[in-house]
């Protein structure tokens, strides 16, 4: 199943906000520069790659989001390939200064496969470990406490 496009950016965004604090800590607590540089990639490590050696193709936010990141034919990633998928991901957001994380996203189709730019250089896709029962039934999170008390909790608005 292809995962909607709001997973994957609240994949992103838990993956990124780990390492946003860091910066942010490393950046007003310290005045030491090269101990700076170690926090945060100290944190990149510890965020984006160690978890590709205990669930393939799964950083935190992915598993958080139950989507994983998987060769085209549907077989799991080599290890080796997902920590480059990341790091080259890592890369050009730097390089682009965020710009091509944007731009990434908006390659996204959820209609055939669900494919970013670095998806396609590494020849991976993203699928929803969620079953679509299970995706339905997370309806019931997002709507007000009248709405549920009414019974209109089961609707789609």
């Amino acid at each position: 199943m292809i995962p909607r496009f709001e997973k994957r950016v609240k994949a992103f965004a838990i993956d990124i906000s780990a390492l946003m604090i860091a910066v942010i800590i490393a950046a007003l607590g310290l005045q030491n520069v090269t101990l700076k540089v170690v926090i945060v990639v100290v944190v990149y490590i510890l965020v984006n790659i160690v978890p590709n050696f205990f669930s393939r193709g799964q950083t935190f936010g992915k598993r958080i989001q139950k989507i994983k990141i998987v060769n085209d034919d549907g077989s799991d990633i080599s290890v080796w390939k997902a920590i480059l998928r990341e790091l080259v991901k890592t890369a050009l957001s730097l390089v682009t200064f965020g710009l091509y994380s944007v731009i990434a996203y908006f390659f996204l189709s959820e209609k055939t496969v669900s494919k970013t730019i670095h998806d396609y250089i590494f020849k991976t896709k993203a699928i929803d470990l969620e079953t679509q029962k299970n995706r339905n039934n997370d309806d019931y999170l997002g709507k007000t406490e009248s709405m549920k008390k009414r019974g209109f909790w089961w609707k789609k608005y």
